[in-house]
């Protein structure tokens, strides 16, 4: 599932290529995505302009002009592409948006992507929204650690709780924890406060990083043009078992925690 660094690139790339664009046709081709948000003509959209592409968690949020939204989460394999061709992705089209200049599709070959069209006050009420976190870049170290501190599970599945913060997901706290020498098992109250303002320095500057890079291609995602992401190139521990650890050499040990699949070096993350 694309996380944060994901989201944030393709937020980017669909600003550039659509911002200031007018709306000349909305098609809906598979009413499974498609989320009840309280407006359910999508033809409401038509007319209207794309005013900005903001990102909240792993939800892109589209800004149209009178007062419009439009939420998308690509969840396992949801990929919007800008100009795509459309007659290669037409089994997996399921939503479409034709610009006065250009076209954006939504492709899923898994169907669980969502979209909806709301208005800006919907999107205080959004069902999914309404229940994230903060955002990483948003908090203090201290607040991080003291939103941490009081969780009773497994440092690593608090990580990927959208509810706690938004945007983190395998691939990062996998990274994050591994940067600042955590073990993914630890519980917040064995981890003192200094290790969690560290902890968050360690997020900070591994999505930082990721962003710069354009995300991770370790499954399907492609960013908003159709390309591949360059930070599965610098991963250290995510999806390397009993690879070398690149700090001391030892195994990296797998583990599933919280239903998913975590990667730690045994000795550096303690």
């Amino acid at each position: 599932m694309p996380e944060l660094p994901e989201v944030e690139t393709i937020a980017r790339d669909l600003a550039f290529a659509l911002t200031g664009q007018k709306v000349i046709e909305t098609v809906f081709y598979n009413s499974a995505i498609r989320e009840d948000c309280g407006i359910k003509d999508e033809s409401t959209l038509n007319g209207k302009t794309l005013k900005r592409i903001s990102r909240r968690g792993k939800n892109l949020i589209f800004h149209f002009s009178d007062n419009l939204a439009m939420v998308c989460h690509l969840k396992m394999t949801g990929r919007l592409l800008v100009n795509s061709n459309l007659n290669q992705d037409k089994k997996h089209l399921h939503f479409f948006i034709k610009f006065d200049n250009a076209d954006l599709s939504f492709c899923d070959v898994r169907k669980f992507g969502r979209i909806c069209i709301t208005t800006e006050q919907g999107l205080i009420e959004h069902p999914r929204l309404a229940r994230l976190g903060p955002e990483p870049f948003d908090i203090t170290p201290d607040k991080f650690a003291d939103i941490i501190k009081r969780r009773n599970r497994a440092i690593k599945t608090v990580l990927m709780d959208q509810q706690v913060i938004a945007g983190l997901g395998n691939i990062y706290a996998d990274e994050s924890l591994f940067d600042a020498g955590i073990r993914p098992t630890l519980r917040p109250k064995r981890i003192t406060i200094t290790r969690l303002r560290k902890l968050h320095g360690s997020v900070i500057k591994i999505l930082t990083r990721a962003i710069k890079n354009r995300g991770s291609s370790v499954d399907d995602y492609l960013d908003g043009f159709g390309r591949t992401g360059n930070f599965q190139n610098l991963i250290q521990v995510y999806g390397k078992t009993d690879q070398r650890c690149p700090k001391c050499g030892s195994r990296i040990k797998r583990i599933v925690l919280g239903g998913r699949s975590t990667h730690y070096c045994v000795k550096c993350q303690n």
